[in-house]
């Protein structure tokens, strides 16, 4: 019997919406600290995925045959939704916070998440082709070298940010804003080995 192929659908979805948010955060930063729109943007993005994910869950509910396991169409999905409400979270809390400057490795962060959003939808637009993992290796590598040099820039981060005698509450606001940036990275790379992981198994 045919395999419900619907998920595939699901699954470029969510990706388009991974990269609308990234590009929505990519342009509020450049423009900081005028938002000028685009953390609603971002915030519009994460509801839309929600609808997706809820859409993925009820035919995931009815579905006869999946073309993947159904425990990693659920992983999938829902790990997409999580790093698009971290994005629009991030950009809520700098709109929030009313950030007078940000720092260098905040901007670099933000270009990662652009990068490796990218590198995923494209991942997933060449699922539903029953791709081998090498035809995905170009795209699952970036998104990891893309994590490493953010570990790197974490570190940069960290040591300049306690430097001195800093601002308390400063301290705290740019802090948080930074390390939902790296979690939406490091959820983004464990995206990639989510695909990764799949193709494995269903090879």
């Amino acid at each position: 019997m045919p395999k419900d192929r619907t998920f595939f659908d699901h699954f470029e979805e969510l990706g388009r919406l991974l990269e609308r948010s990234t590009s929505e955060l990519s342009q509020s930063m450049s423009l900081w600290p005028a938002s000028d729109g685009h953390v609603s943007q971002m915030e519009q993005a994460r509801h839309e995925a929600h609808r997706v994910v809820r859409e993925s869950l009820l035919r995931l509910d009815t579905a006869f045959i999946t073309p993947f396991d159904r425990e990693d169409i659920l992983e999938l999905s829902s790990r997409l939704y999580e790093v698009i409400a971290v994005i629009a979270t991030s950009g809520r809390r700098m709109e929030l916070y009313k950030l007078e400057e940000m720092h260098p490795s905040l901007r670099s962060h933000t270009a990662a998440i652009e990068v490796m959003a990218r590198e995923l939808a494209s991942a997933l637009r060449q699922l539903r082709k029953e791709v081998k993992l090498t035809a995905l290796r170009p795209n699952l590598d970036e998104i990891g070298r893309q994590e490493e040099q953010a570990r790197q820039a974490r570190d940069r981060f960290l040591l300049e940010l306690y430097s001195g005698q800093p601002d308390a509450l400063q301290v705290m606001k740019k802090r948080e804003v930074h390390d939902l940036m790296l979690e939406a990275i490091y959820l983004l790379d464990n995206l990639g080995r989510t695909v990764e992981r799949i193709l494995l198994k269903n090879d």
